[in-house]
């Protein structure tokens, strides 16, 4: 606990800075960073990119927060249970801060090559029927090398293992159901640290994607209204 409190605290002790900062834009995408918007799941890992174009800036950390819902048809289904308590269970869930090979190439890591830490999580709102999931990693800020403005940088991976995704009803202990039941994906807060702690938000370019929901069904992004909560209410989570 108390090396997650202090973790949460070195991301983003400094205050949002209220300026109109030209540090790039952040996107999802499904199965690369520049990939579909829309994604017929299927059986083994699906996965979903967050990359950022136009960043030039010094940085030391950054932030990338997710909703995922179902707007009209209610809470999200078993399919997409990713948490700890969920039918899934968080170990079919990878969310990763280093490019994977199959991209970084064309979609280098923004850290850089060395040491960081993070806090990664994906957790399920029974009240509203959402799941929320985050990356937060922090690095030297000596990191900071030759960005280039012109290159798409990733910021991080969730590899969704549906290999025991289906449609229909679940059934306990074998499968998990609903896969069909299309989902939004929605970015909620995203921003980045500078080497003197200021946070500054990064635009958005690309808000949201689906699942199985190519006429967008869900009313993406309507399906997950933004999480207006603070890096000071996250920490107090920590404290309980």
């Amino acid at each position: 606990m108390k090396v997650t409190r202090f973790l949460l605290s070195a991301l983003f002790l400094g205050a949002m800075a209220n300026s109109a900062f030209a540090a790039g834009a952040v996107s999802i995408n499904w199965d690369s960073c520049v990939g579909p918007l829309n994604k017929s799941i299927v059986p083994g890992v699906n996965n979903l990119y967050a990359s950022v174009l136009g960043h030039d800036q010094p940085h030391q950390a950054y932030q990338v927060w997710l909703s995922l819902g179902s707007g009209n048809a209610g809470a999200i289904r078993d399919a997409w249970r990713f948490d700890a308590d969920g039918c899934q269970g968080s170990s079919f869930l990878t969310i990763n801060h280093l490019a994977p090979a199959a991209v970084v190439k064309a979609c280098p890591t923004f850290q850089g090559a060395n040491t960081s830490y993070q806090l990664k999580d994906y957790s399920f709102d029974a009240l509203t029927g959402k799941a929320r999931t985050y990356l937060a990693n922090t690095y030297p800020a000596s990191n900071f090398t030759n960005v280039n403005p012109a290159v798409r940088y990733f910021l991080a991976n969730w590899a969704f293992d549906h290999t025991y995704s289906v449609n229909g009803a679940t059934t306990p202990g074998v499968d998990c159901g609903g896969l069909e039941v299309g989902v939004c994906i929605h970015i909620t807060k995203t921003s980045w640290l500078t080497p003197g702690g200021v946070e500054f938000p990064w635009a958005i370019s690309g808000e949201y994607v689906t699942a199985n929901d190519a006429a967008n069904a869900t009313g993406c992004p309507g399906a997950t209204p933004a999480d207006n909560r603070t890096w000071g209410s996250v920490k107090a989570q920590y404290k309980r």
